[in-house]
This record gives structure tokens, C-alpha cells and sequence, in this order.
């Protein structure tokens, strides 16, 4: 079933799409911060006069390179257009959480993250503020209509075989 193209300049996506750029984005400047330290200790190792120094940066700076490489030429949006146009059948659980940061019981922040579970499995979260999150999931509703929405321990189950402890304690 193809989805209609229309629905992805939809204003309720545009937060989802910004989520993807900013996690390529920040994946680049880190990869690019790495490859500036290595050339820096391949520097610093040809000033001291050292063999070591060069070969840790030389490493250091080729594995920042691939990395940098490899962000640059995967393209995360299109091909989540691609599979949400052509397979939107392939995302069959979609929800969110809220995580409040409440240090001596004073709320600082609060973040939403959007998790979309295909049918192999496979988790995809994406980072956003709460009010873009209920947006988000609102759209989403629209386009997956097939989709199930909302958390719940048996969805869980059924789609991700384990049960996850939120709360961080052992379940016995």
C-alpha cells in the first residue's frame, strides 16, 4: 500500500524529520571533532619526536574519516520517506515517553522520545520535545493507520518478546 506523498510535507512530520537531521548533524560534528584530535596528536607526536603519538592519531583520524564517510553518505530522511511511502506496513507499534528530570523534586527538563518498532523488530527512537511528540504520534496516527499506538506490557510482548523495567529495579 502506497502512502500518499502529500502527508510528508504534513507540519505534524516536520519535528519527527527535524529529530533525524540533528542526530546526522551531531554524528558529524562529533566525527569531525574526532578527526581534528587525531590530526592534533599526530602533530603533537611528530613535534615530540615519538612514534607512538603519530600512529595512535593516524588511527584515530582514519577511524573519524570512515566515520564521517559513512554519516555523509547515509541519507536516514529519504529512506524513512522511502519506507513510510512504499512499506508503511513495516512499522506496527508506535509510542512515546515523557522523561522528566526531577532532581529534589523540582522539574528541569523534560524530554519525549518517539519509539517506532518495525515488524522484524527493530526499534527506532527519535528525540523531541513533549508537545511535538503528541503532534508527532497525532500524524503518525493518520499515515499508519494500521499501526498500534500507546504502550502497554502486552504490546511489549507481542512485539518486542521481553518486557523492559522502566523503573530500573529487578522484576522477580
Amino acid at each position: 500500500m502506497v502512502t500518499d506523498p502529500r502527508i510528508f510535507q504534513h507540519p505534524g512530520l516536520a519535528p519527527l524529520w527535524q529529530s533525524l537531521e540533528k542526530e546526522r548533524r551531531q554524528q558529524q560534528y562529533a566525527a569531525m571533532a574526532l578527526l581534528l584530535l587525531g590530526l592534533a596528536t599526530v602533530v603533537v607526536g611528530i613535534v615530540s619526536r615519538s612514534l607512538w603519538w603519530p600512529l595512535l592519531g593516524s588511527t584515530t583520524a582514519t577511524g573519524a574519516l570512515w566515520w564521517l564517510y559513512r554519516t555523509l553518505s547515509e541519507q536516514p530522511l529519504a529512506a524513512w520517506h522511502q519506507q513510510l511511502r512504499e512499506e508503511p506496513e513495516s512499522v506496527v507499534w508506535v509510542y512515546g515517553m515523557v522523561t522528566e528530570r526531577m532532581p529534589f523534586g523540582l522539574k528541569t527538563t523534560a524530554v519525549g522520545t518517539l519509539h517506532l518498532v518495525e515488524a522484524d523488530g527493530t526499534l527506532n527512537t527519535f528525540a523531541m520535545s513533549p508537545a511535538e511528540l503528541k503532534l508527532v504520534t497525532k500524524t503518525l496516527n493518520r499515515v499508519l493507520p494500521h499501526a498500534d499506538f500507546g504502550y502497554t506490557e502486552e504490546r511489549e510482548l507481542r512485539y518486542r518478546g521481553e518486557l523492559t523495567n522502566f523503573r530500573g529495579r529487578q522484576v522477580l
